[in-house]
């Protein structure tokens, strides 16, 4: 799922134009506030008799705010939170608003061991019951599961190679003060993404001229896999904004790469990144890959499939209560038939499959689909163990019934993907158009 405006895109707008502002302070509050909605109108609840049907939106959003600075932020105090909360509420609503939080300061002590006793997992991590439910099908401790993905997410970045060493990025982190943390095999490091870190890496590293982009450890993973599959030419199905196939170009510098996608100006972006990088090894294609405008053969196909992104909830914390059942069968439905396009339309060995989800829905279920409606796809469909590549990487999985599902890592860090890696026989491509007439 890629939304027009999501919550980062909107909160990079607001801070661009409002850079006066500390950046770090309202990032942690914006972002603290989502994480914990459900938990917040909890207490909403509980100090005020009002039903959240009965109290405006806005005041509804002051109220939320407020008590997350009262409860969770040490940074303000109460008076200054509560006298603020008032002067910003309207007339009519400055007596609700004030007593409210009058309410919430006073009984501080309370109101945190009553949050601690929280049993209800989607009030305690602010999830739909929906994710929940999808989340034990995957992770064999539901608990520690949502405790990771309610954290703060950090970055990992990569570094251009063929512009600079891997020491001497390294010395310029630490000559700016940033704290981070080697992740050898991957050639990467980690910097914690609290508040405003992410703007000041950015900031420093562009000043000081060091070309570099970010990538969780998941993301790259496919592009490590890919590298090892794909020995002369690779194709990207839904590459934007392009960090997969920018990584397979480095890891792999002869290879030709096609990457396609349906969005015009993400590829422009990637077209730029491209020239900045000098990498020439990659052909951008617009086009829809449901209806396919290009053909050839490829060694290995990446579909990395457009999905609800359940898995990246610690840097995306406004989708734990956005994502539907509707969502989720509208994704898997694209899904079938992106993954039905390249089987049939493309000549290729491998596919490797991958979303940045837990929900079975949009893993297991879209593989489960295909292979049931081809015939004999034992026979011509295989599905390769990456077993051995997830542990030489120190990855924790879980197998799936057609696929691996990235379970969380303290160490690595990493969005909670599903890959799957399918060889793929010319007689299953034949036997796929036969089904289709």
């Amino acid at each position: 799922m890629v939304p027009g405006k999501n919550l980062k895109l909107l909160l990079s707008d607001f801070l661009d134009k409002n850079i006066e502002q500390s950046h770090q302070g309202i990032t942690r509050a914006v972002y603290g506030v989502i994480r914990r909605e459900s938990a917040l109108d909890y207490v909403i609840r509980q100090l005020s008799r009002r039903t959240s049907g009965k109290i405006d939106a806005d005041v509804h959003i002051l109220l939320r705010i407020s008590i997350y600075l009262l409860i969770y932020s040490k940074s303000y105090p109460d008076y200054a939170v509560v006298n603020e909360a008032v002067r910003m509420a309207r007339r009519r609503s400055k007596g609700f608003v004030n007593a409210v939080l009058r309410r919430c300061a006073g009984e501080k002590d309370f109101i945190i061991t009553m949050l601690r006793q929280i049993q209800e997992p989607h009030i305690k991590y602010s999830t739909a019951p929906l994710l929940i439910d999808y989340l034990k099908l995957s992770t064999p401790d539901l608990n520690a599961a949502l405790e990771y993905l309610d954290r703060e997410p950090v970055f990992h970045i990569r570094i251009a190679r063929n512009h600079f060493s891997y020491a001497e990025v390294k010395e310029v982190l630490g000559e700016v003060g940033l704290v981070f943390r080697e992740l050898k095999p991957f050639e990467t490091f980690e910097v914690e993404g609290a508040g405003g870190s992410g703007v000041r890496l950015k900031n420093l590293l562009r000043e000081s001229g060091y070309y570099f982009y970010f990538q969780n450890t998941a993301s790259q993973l496919i592009s490590i896999i890919a590298s090892k599959y794909a020995a002369c030419a690779a194709l990207d199905c839904c590459t934007a904004p392009g960090a997969k196939s920018i990584t397979l170009a480095l890891l792999n510098p002869n290879l030709k790469i096609v990457a396609n996608d349906i969005d015009e100006q993400r590829l422009l972006l990637m077209k730029d990144f491209c020239a900045a990088y000098g990498i020439p090894n990659i052909n951008l294609i617009v086009s829809d890959i449901r209806a396919m405008s290009f053909n050839g053969h490829f060694d290995l196909v990446i579909l990395d499939a457009p999905c609800t992104s359940s898995g990246t909830l610690r840097k995306n914390p406004d989708l734990k209560l956005k994502i539907t059942r509707e969502l989720v069968d509208k994704n898997a439905e694209n899904q079938y038939r992106i993954l039905q396009s390249v089987l049939k339309n493309l000549s290729t060995d491998y596919i490797l499959y991958s979303v940045c989800s837990f929900i079975t829905d949009e893993t297991d279920g879209v593989l489960g689909r295909m292979l049931q409606e081809i015939q004999d796809a034992e026979k011509n469909i295989e599905i390769i163990d990456l077993s051995l590549i997830l542990e030489e990487y120190g990855f924790s999985y879980k197998k799936g019934e057609y696929g691996f599902y990235l379970l969380p890592n303290e160490r690595l860090n990493n969005d909670l993907f599903y890959l799957s890696l399918l060889k793929v026989g010319k007689q299953a491509r034949e036997t796929r158009e036969t089904h289709e007439n």
